[in-house]
């Protein structure tokens, strides 16, 4: 068993996806779709663990993981899927292969601390310990180009403060959401040295999907899975 690891950009996108309704190519492998988990994602913090009937969630005729942002699988050659253009992918890979989760973690989920209540899943359902995860931080917006109303800033530092949680260097009206899920992570467990950034800014890069931008409806795509080979 292995675990399959994939952060996509414009090349790999949600929206033909659903169009094509076909298998497709993720890195150098021939993803099934028939065996992809997709969640609603509607900014909760609820947590949910697939099953093989879960198989095809969000494709074709077969509806999406309702009022979930997270999703965990241990079964082996299921892919979860989590779709961004500027909130944050975490994916999760365990060290001894018995488990993977995905989660988007926006404003709102980071607000409520998604990341934890995932990570307390994986303990107190599964038996998984934080420090037998890696987690991997995809691409999002960064703090410099993330602006909100003072009330919504308010709003969020307030129940960042409250638990704990510095809200970063950031000017008043900015928001750092990487900043908060890496404290996130720490302060669930898993050890610095196990997370691993790809610091790239939505906002910024061309090569990637920004709503803030662009105003776009389209996403670039995240899979993992453990594959049984």
């Amino acid at each position: 068993m292995r675990t399959f690891v994939f952060f996509g950009d414009k090349q790999c996108d949600y929206r033909s996806l659903m169009a094509n309704q076909k298998d497709f190519y993720a890195k150098d492998r021939l993803i099934p779709l028939s065996h992809t988990v997709i969640a609603e994602q509607v900014a909760s913090d609820k947590v949910y663990l697939c099953s093989i009937k879960d198989n095809g969630a969000g494709t074709r005729s077969h509806p999406q993981i309702q009022g979930v942002d997270a999703l965990i699988t241990t079964l082996p050659n299921q892919y979860i899927l989590i779709r961004t253009a500027d909130c944050f992918p975490v994916l999760f890979e365990d060290k001894k292969q018995r488990v993977v989760a995905a989660v988007h973690s926006g404003r709102e989920g980071t607000r409520l601390n998604l990341i934890g209540k995932t990570l307390n899943f994986l303990k107190e359902k599964l038996g998984i310990m934080s420090q037998d995860l890696i987690a991997y931080i995809g691409a999002g917006i960064c703090g410099k180009h993330y602006t909100v109303d003072e009330a919504t800033w308010k709003f969020y530092n307030e129940w960042m403060e409250q638990q704990g949680f510095s809200v970063g260097k950031v000017p008043f009206g900015h928001i750092d959401l990487r900043s908060g899920i890496t404290q996130q992570l720490i302060a669930a467990g898993i050890p610095s040295n196990q997370i691993v950034h790809k610091n790239i800014c939505t906002f910024e890069s061309p090569l990637y999907f920004s709503y803030r931008r662009d105003k776009t409806d389209n996403r670039q795509i995240c899979l993992i899975g453990l594959i049984n080979e």
